[in-house]
């Protein structure tokens, strides 16, 4: 195998790495978004920044892939893959779900990228789920194939969500003004908790995310709220995706936000969220949950994908 180009093309930013055959992500460079006017600009930005000249590409994108024709949910770019493969003269250019690249990366994640979120026992094959909140909410899943893996990409985070709590009730009441259906990523997401922060505090001025995770880090009363609510809702999405896969093997969070919350990701409300779905508390209470704390998952799992795509 040559060089490849990975790439985690997402709705805010886009990662960009090169790895050598069996090898990790090198050359770590990340394109804001707004700076580029689309895909190939950024390509093209990366390969002439750092002299590069990868002959084939692994792009991950947060968006369906569904043949060469392939548009982003959260940001209005599309690009043709065989396009792009005959423009940068790539050997070979695939194309992949960007959580089903971060599926890949669970094969692979080294201990000490990985942060338990409550009891972890000895590890099982079973199947591993992995969602993650950031512009949207991605979801796929890593199946026991033999001696192998393979990953099942989805478009989980766009299934209907509401309340399961009485104080939850008001909180999604006015989330539903003017929205025809409440999604799991209209709340679980980085516009999600600045939608939760909103709707608990209908009176004060609205906050980005970041500024909330900061007023919460600082002990602002309204701020915490809205993250403790968050994390509640993020502990009782994990659940419900490890009983949709019957995940035995593991629940993975990745994503931004999540990361971003730090210590604010409580595990015990997490945990408590994800637990409580009966009847089926005592399966989920031995299904292991961990955050992915490691840099990068999305070009990590395109390097895993490159190397699949070597040996077959």
């Amino acid at each position: 195998m040559s060089q490849a180009l990975l790439a985690d093309i997402g709705g805010s930013n886009s990662r960009f790495a090169v790895c050598e055959p069996g090898g990790r992500p090198e050359r770590v460079m990340v394109v804001d978004n707004e700076s580029v006017s689309g895909p190939e600009a950024a390509i093209r930005r990366y390969l002439g920044e750092t002299g590069l000249n990868p002959q084939i590409a692994v792009l991950a994108v947060a968006g369906l892939v569904d043949g060469d024709e392939i548009r982003l949910t959260n940001r209005a770019w599309r690009f043709n893959l065989a396009q792009v493969g005959e423009r940068f003269g790539f050997a070979s250019a695939h194309a992949l779900n960007d959580f089903e690249a971060v599926a890949y990366a669970l094969a692979v994640l080294r201990p000490d990228e990985l942060r338990a979120l409550g009891p972890v026992d000895a590890a099982c094959r079973g199947p591993r789920a992995v969602f993650g909140p950031g512009t949207g909410l991605g979801v796929a899943a890593l199946l026991p194939n033999g001696t192998d893996w393979i990953a099942m990409a989805s478009e989980g985070g766009h299934v209907s969500f509401g309340p399961a709590a009485p104080d939850e009730r008001k909180v999604f009441q006015r989330l539903a003004q003017g929205s025809e259906l409440i999604t799991a990523e209209r709340v679980i997401s980085g516009p999600g908790l600045e939608r939760l922060y909103r709707a608990l505090n209908p009176q004060s001025t609205p906050l980005v995310a970041k500024t909330i995770v900061a007023e919460a880090e600082a002990g602002v009363a309204e701020a915490g709220a809205a993250v403790e609510l968050f994390v509640r809702l993020l502990g009782r999405f994990a659940g419900d995706i490890a009983l949709m896969m019957k995940a035995t093997g593991g629940v993975y969070v990745a994503g931004g936000i999540a990361l971003k919350l730090g210590a604010l990701l409580d595990e015990a409300i997490f945990r408590a969220a994800f637990e409580d779905h009966p009847p089926y508390r005592g399966l989920l209470a031995e299904i292991p949950t961990w955050l992915i704390v490691g840099a990068e998952p999305g070009l990590i799992g395109c390097a895993a994908v490159a190397a699949r795509l070597a040996r077959s």
